[in-house]
Order: structure tokens, then sequence, then C-alpha cells
């Protein structure tokens, strides 16, 4: 029995090891996905390449803002009095009604968290990966585009004047995730061990190495 416990147990690190190679693979899908989601969105905001998003068109939102009260039985007729006056006709854009559709897709949940999870396995699950810099940067990258975009979009949604204040006091949270999530990223990219690196002329091996666990790293004589 002892023997073969002997023998079970240089398994462990051996799954281990095969984890710690797929997490590289893995972060890189993670992105890829994220980035998809905001390509997609950012066409659809621009109404580029086709993509398209079921809006309304801005007569129908204008006529909504146009109508006003009906007038009161007793006013109907040429001689009645003039009935109250509405709200003034408020021009609205076919990008501001895009932008009123799409911004959610900007600060989504799974654009604000795959990233950061992509970081947190090249980074901080068993040392850094061989394209750990890269990966990182991409996620930077992407997280900037879909604040930029979401930004963007927050503001066009203000001027299409078809979302309640209540709608962007929820969604204003949401974009101030995203950046959240920008400056993790930004500062795991620019911490001592990544600062130190130089792009391409380190051997980091297939499973990756802890620097800051090493004695001497980033110490010249």
């Amino acid at each position: 029995m002892d023997d073969q416990q002997r023998d079970e147990r240089p398994e462990i690190p051996q799954a281990w090891d095969t984890v710690r190679r797929v997490r590289e693979p893995i972060a890189w899908a993670l992105l890829a996905l994220t980035a998809i989601i905001v390509l997609v969105s950012a066409c659809q905001l621009f109404d580029l390449a086709g993509a398209k998003i079921p809006v309304g068109s801005p007569a129908a939102v204008h006529a909504v803002h146009v109508a006003g009260p009906a007038p009161a039985p007793g006013q109907v007729g040429p001689s009645s009095a003039p009935g109250p006056v509405g709200p003034s006709p408020v021009p609205v854009s076919a990008f501001a009604l895009r932008a009123s559709a799409v911004a959610p897709q900007f600060i989504d949940a799974a654009v604000q968290a795959m990233p950061v999870l992509a970081v947190v396995l090249v980074a901080f699950c068993g040392g850094l990966t061989e394209r750990a810099r890269q990966v990182i940067q991409t996620a930077a990258v992407v997280l900037a585009a879909a604040f930029v975009l979401g930004l963007i979009s927050l503001e066009g949604a203000a001027d299409s004047h078809t979302r309640p204040g209540t709608w962007f006091f929820l969604e204003v949270p949401g974009l101030a995730i995203t950046a959240t999530a920008l400056i993790f990223t930004g500062a795991v990219m620019w911490s001592r061990p990544f600062r130190m690196l130089a792009p391409g002329l380190q051997d980091f091996g297939d499973d990756g190495e802890d620097f800051e666990d090493e004695p001497g790293f980033g110490e010249h004589d």
C-alpha cells in the first residue's frame, strides 16, 4: 500500500503543471471573446459592416415628444380656446437611438470580468506565463476600448431623450467598474516584474516562473 501511494504522489504536481500550461490559451480565448463583443457592439453603434440593432425610427421618437395632452371635450371646435402647448419638438438622430440601445453591451459584466480573469491567470496563478506581458497589454487595450465606446454610447443615449434619469443612475456605475478593471490591469502591467521585462529577450520556459520569488531579480552589478 505504501509503495502504491508513493507512486501516485508525483501525479499531483504533474496535473498542476498541465493546468499551468493551459492558462495562457484560456486567457487568450477570454480576450478574444471580449474583443468580439466590443467589436460587434462598435459596429452596431456606428452602423458598420452590416451590423444592425433594432431601434425605433427617429421620426417615431420625435412624434412622441411632439404630442401634447389631449384637449378637453369642451375645447373642441374652431371657436374654442387654444389648448395647452405641449413640449417643443426635440430632434433625435439615428446615432443617438443606436447609442441608447447598444450602451449596456459595452459595460456588460462579461466584458468587464473576462479581461481581468485573463490577467489573473497569466500573472497570479503559478507565476508569469511566457507571453504574460502581451496578454496584459491586450487586456488593457480591450478594456480601454470598451470604456471609451461605453462613454460615447452613454452620451449618445442622453441625446436620444428615450431613457429616464434612473437608467443613467444604474448604467454609469457600470462604466466606473470598467474603469476600475482598466486601472487594475494597468497597475499589473506597470508593476516591478513587468517593468523589468524586456520583450523578446526572456525565456520563461513551459511553466513560467515567479520573478518576485527569485533572489536578485532586477538587480544589476
